[in-house]
């Protein structure tokens, strides 16, 4: 099952993650950013209803000068409003940005646009093209934005963000992803069962968040 999810990841197809029963019972919709396109984030809009979020390292994001939201919020005084949510975890936010070429930010062809020039800038990164990197950030890019940016604590905690940078890893792809949680027409979680009908019917696979985890374990990348 995971080397199929691996082997769909690096193909550029939608592939799905639960997390787990015991943590936010939600199944993701996962895609490499470098395969983003305008009819992309309108199935995402469509067929999966959630946040359609960037995620990336957060050892790749510090390069970049980014920081979590929470942190960002603590520094200008609102301690109050950083807690953690039900299921345990800091958040992964960082800050929302659009590309400057972007209309509004929010139509199809203007998150597309956002997150594969994203996408570009984490390669960059990945290259040890730092300077580069961050010249391209600061100059192609505005916040706040419409696009959020998730920054992933491989190792240290085990939400969707973590679970699909843990298998583009693996897969040897680069740690630039697109997530979006699954759900239903009165908005509660979709359940893993129907995802695995939408999966099947785009030739793609539901993967579970402790094959992941066990996974990675196995080849080195985290430690549990």
């Amino acid at each position: 099952m995971i080397e199929k999810a691996m082997d769909a990841l690096r193909q550029g197809k939608i592939i799905f993650i639960h997390d787990s029963d015991n943590r936010e019972d939600e199944v993701d919709a996962v895609i490499r950013a470098d395969f983003v396109t305008p009819s992309v984030i309108t199935w995402m809009r469509k067929n999966a209803g959630g946040l359609i979020c960037f995620v990336t390292e957060d050892t790749v994001g510090r390069q970049l000068g980014l920081n979590f939201m929470s942190n960002i919020l603590r520094d200008v005084g609102f301690n109050g409003l950083v807690k953690r949510p039900g299921y345990g975890d800091d958040p992964a936010f960082s800050i929302y940005v659009n590309h400057v070429k972007t209309k509004t930010g929010i139509r199809d062809r203007d998150r597309a646009l956002t997150i594969t020039r994203l996408a570009d800038v984490i390669k960059l990164v990945n290259d040890g093209k730092v300077d580069e990197a961050r010249r391209l950030f600061n100059e192609e890019f505005y916040a706040p934005g419409h696009v959020p940016i998730l920054l992933g604590r491989i190792g240290r905690r085990f939400g969707h963000t973590e679970l699909s940078l843990m298998l583009a890893k693996m897969a040897n792809v680069p740690p630039a992803l697109v997530i979006v949680e699954m759900l239903s027409d009165d908005g509660e979680a979709l359940s893993k069962d129907i995802v695995a009908k939408i999966a099947n019917n785009l030739g793609s696979i539901v993967v579970d968040g402790y094959e992941i985890i066990q996974e990675a374990n196995k080849r080195g990348i985290i430690s549990t």
